[in-house]
């Protein structure tokens, strides 16, 4: 065996240390990694099953308050807590209602001229010419017949 020989094997069992090391490391941090990973799936599988036990207990408390008021609406609740609750409830009822007639009568009062007017930011022309409103009714878009009754031609004249 002549001295190449020896330090071609010595060379070559450095290799394969600093490989057995390189690679006994690696799958240390492989091992490391997969347990985080295990883990962290298992901490978000636990937090999908607390919500989805929150949402339960949520849907149970919306049952139990409907019963309850049930049971108000009856006359068959007695524990003051509740019947305060309740009578809360009532009056809410009561006040919405009173909205939505308030918002019906400012429907009633609107005239339907109120419908067309816009207050406008910018009340340049459209285009360079004047439109005709008669030959303007005559068409639209598409080649179609349109026609305007007189009172719908008055309020483009008058519009600001």
């Amino acid at each position: 065996m002549n001295n190449s020989d020896t330090s071609t094997d010595g060379l070559w069992e450095q290799i394969k240390q600093v490989l057995r090391e390189f690679f006994r490391g690696s799958k240390e941090r492989v091992s490391g990694l997969a347990g985080t990973i295990d883990r962290q799936a298992g901490m978000h599988k636990l937090a999908a099953q607390i919500g989805l036990l929150r949402r339960e207990r949520h849907q149970l408390l919306l049952t139990m308050g409907r019963k309850a008021y049930s049971l108000h609406t009856r006359g068959k609740v007695r524990n003051r807590d509740i019947l305060e609750d309740c009578l809360r409830i009532d009056e809410i009822g009561a006040e919405v209602s009173e909205f939505q007639d308030r918002i019906e009568q400012i429907r009633r009062q609107a005239g339907p001229e109120e419908d067309l007017i816009v207050e406008l930011e910018d009340e340049q022309p459209v285009a360079d010419e004047e439109v005709d409103v008669d030959e303007a009714a005559g068409e639209g878009e598409c080649g179609a017949e349109v026609s305007f009754d007189e009172a719908e031609a008055d309020a483009v004249e008058k519009s600001p």
